[in-house]
């Protein structure tokens, strides 16, 4: 590949127009062997070099598609990774594109996380473990669920999520055995059930 002319974009951005025709937008970290002070015009890169060009281009591109995504609303990797693919993008280039943008701050499990909470229970009442299993369903690694469920129910009541539930359960007609396995299947633990027994059975309209 001969370069025909450069133009600098942005700090860490450059646009290059090949002598045989292609332009395409490179970011420098996704450069391993090739120097951005050497991509001059009239430059000539052999074919290892060539290709590393051409993956610093896609890796560019999958960052565009995915940073469109990013701007509608927050996302996982796992579940952004998909998205990717989907288009057409290569694994290769999805790495190298989401590994930035995780480095950069623009892609985070754990905000993903937290946002996906605040939106999920709004519809879904659910309790701690029921969340958990669905974060992980999502890619997100535990450490990072737990984190984020913490962090979740400081601020909000699982009491309540867990009378909602409740709530929701008795216009299903549910009661009895049912009762308990809804709730147990959407994610409250032995204590709620425990308070279901106690509370909920001895003449309280439930």
């Amino acid at each position: 590949m001969i370069i025909n002319a450069t133009k600098q974009v942005l700090s860490d951005v450059l646009k290059i127009e090949a002598e045989d025709g292609p332009v395409f937008f490179i970011r420098y970290c996704y450069l391993s062997e090739i120097s951005p002070e050497s991509i001059l015009p009239g430059a000539f890169f052999e074919e290892n070099m060539e290709q590393e060009l051409l993956d610093a281009a896609l890796a560019f591109a999958a960052e565009n598609s995915a940073a469109s995504f990013l701007a509608r609303c927050e996302q996982c990797r796992f579940l952004l990774e998909k998205k990717l693919l989907k288009k057409g993008h290569s694994k290769t280039a999805i790495k190298m594109s989401l590994d930035y943008l995780e480095e950069s701050g623009l892609l985070s499990d754990y905000r993903f996380s937290l946002s996906w909470l605040s939106g999920h229970v709004i519809s879904k009442p659910q309790g701690y473990n029921r969340l958990y299993m669905e974060l992980l369903s999502r890619g997100i690694k535990p450490n990072t669920a737990k984190t984020a469920l913490e962090e979740f129910f400081n601020n909000f009541d699982e009491n309540e999520l867990f009378l909602r539930a409740l709530q929701k359960a008795k216009k299903e007609n549910k009661s009895g055995e049912k009762l308990k396995k809804y709730l147990f299947d959407s994610g409250f633990s032995g204590r709620f059930l425990k308070q279901i027994d106690e509370d909920f059975t001895d003449g309280m309209d439930i």
